[in-house]
């Protein structure tokens, strides 16, 4: 559950992040302009109080655990998009003065094909190592917020909901194997991906 919530998250922050990037870089003038004030705004929204009173509202409604996953993240998902929106934009705007776009004006191309033929192929190894990090974050996340009871919920396993089996200092002490697992699990997932986004920005 906790790689699902990480990876369907992180594919969600990265469509939305790419094509309001791709749109606001190419076009630039009013087109960025409101992009970019969208950006800002969903920036100034705390990300934790409005998850913590969305799991207040869908408990009080009963609404089903599995129901609760996917609200989880579509959240995650449309609060993490506007990092990556913006580091596609920069890269897109200094693409645009580069001389293979220079020809595609001359040659007369369509805005759609400038931009996913020549603008998204030189973005994507950027894209893929922000990705490639955001999954990390989105997992430590997801983790975190079961533990605090607004995330994953039972009869869902997720490492976080595993964790917070613990409740006094006897179940810490004298009961590692409730925690120990998946936080050893939580750890090493997210200490191997955090690796590949190295690897793949070096």
């Amino acid at each position: 559950i906790s790689l699902l919530v990480g990876f369907s998250a992180v594919v969600l922050e990265v469509v939305l992040g790419t094509l309001i990037g791709l749109a606001a870089g190419f076009y630039g003038g009013l087109v960025d302009h409101l992009l970019m004030r969208l950006v800002d705004v969903v920036y100034c929204i705390p990300f934790l109080p409005v998850l913590l009173l969305t799991s207040a509202v869908t408990t009080e409604l009963q609404v089903s655990p599995d129901f609760r996953i996917f609200l989880m993240i579509f959240l995650m998902g449309m609060f993490g998009w506007p990092y990556l929106a913006r580091l596609v934009r920069s890269r897109v705007l200094s693409l645009r003065e580069e001389d293979f776009m220079i020809a595609t004006e001359v040659l007369g191309l369509s805005d759609s094909r400038k931009i996913f033929r020549h603008l998204l192929p030189n973005v994507v190894p950027h894209i893929l190592v922000a990705g490639t990090l955001g999954i990390a974050a989105a997992i430590l996340t997801e983790a975190v917020l079961s533990y605090l009871g607004v995330g994953v919920l039972p009869p869902y396993p997720s490492w976080g909901n595993m964790i917070q089996a613990v409740n006094d200092f006897n179940d810490f002490k004298y009961r590692m194997w409730l925690w120990l697992p998946p936080g050893i699990a939580i750890f090493l997932t997210v200490a191997a991906i955090n690796l590949i986004g190295e690897g793949l920005r070096d």
